[in-house]
């Protein structure tokens, strides 16, 4: 649950150490996973300017919504505290975020050069679930600040937040539904009559392609939507 820091209720010496140490390991466990990211980069056999936009481009997506993920999840500590199943929450996200380094640097060496396909594929499946279990994470602290500070969080504030929190919680079953999909199906396989797309992008899984497919079409009209009904409602009695 999620109370103000003017209801807070009394935590006990272990409760508290507890909850500072979970708190601690995710910011660097968030740091660390963007900086081994970045620095996995360097060892990758790049040897054309195409080898390196598509390094550079992968790992800007993973960037993107790491980062993106972090600022949110940190914003309800600022103010806030977390107690309980929030904490198991961010304690098994935390290992998701951690490993997140591996997919991606299998996934880069596999494109530039490869040499298995079921290193690939297994991959490209645990790189969507690690991407899901942080989106999802943001999704579930928005409901929870809703329904915890919901009368007393001004009100500006809590529109912003929830409505990223509806985006990311369905961004999330994006990325885990497309966990499940055959890597071998190409963008061009399901598109390539409907759109004339480079190369380049036309020989990408589709699950790549369906992130960013689930994102236009699923997640930003949510976030749209969620905020213009807030945004037009009064704050809750």
């Amino acid at each position: 649950m999620v109370e103000e820091n003017h209801e807070k209720k009394e935590e006990s010496l272990h409760q508290r150490s507890e909850r500072h140490a979970i708190y601690v390991i995710i910011d660097a466990v968030f740091g660390l996973s963007l900086g081994l990211g970045a620095f996995s980069l360097t060892g990758l056999p790049i040897v054309n300017t195409r080898d390196l936009f598509v390094a550079i481009g992968f790992f800007g997506f993973s960037y993107f919504i790491i980062f993106m993920s972090w600022m949110i999840i940190r914003r309800y500590f600022v103010g806030h505290t977390v107690y309980g199943s929030i904490n198991g929450i961010l304690f098994f996200t935390g290992f998701f975020i951690a490993i997140m380094p591996v997919p991606i640097r299998i996934i880069l060496m596999q494109f530039l050069e490869p040499t298995s396909s079921d290193l690939l594929g297994g991959a490209l499946m645990l790189y969507p679930i690690c991407l899901s279990a942080v989106t999802i994470t943001v999704g579930i602290f928005s409901f929870a600040f809703y329904k915890q500070s919901g009368k007393t969080a001004p009100w500006k504030d809590l529109v912003h937040l929830v409505s990223e929190g509806v985006g990311s919680f369905l961004l999330g079953f994006v990325f885990l539904f497309s966990a499940f999909m055959p890597y071998e199906l190409s963008i061009e396989d399901v598109l390539g009559t409907i759109l004339q797309l480079p190369p380049e992008i036309a020989n990408l899984p589709f699950k790549v392609g369906f992130w960013f497919l689930g994102g236009v079409v699923i997640a930003i009209p949510a976030v749209i939507v969620v905020t213009i009904i807030l945004q037009a409602r009064k704050r809750p009695v």
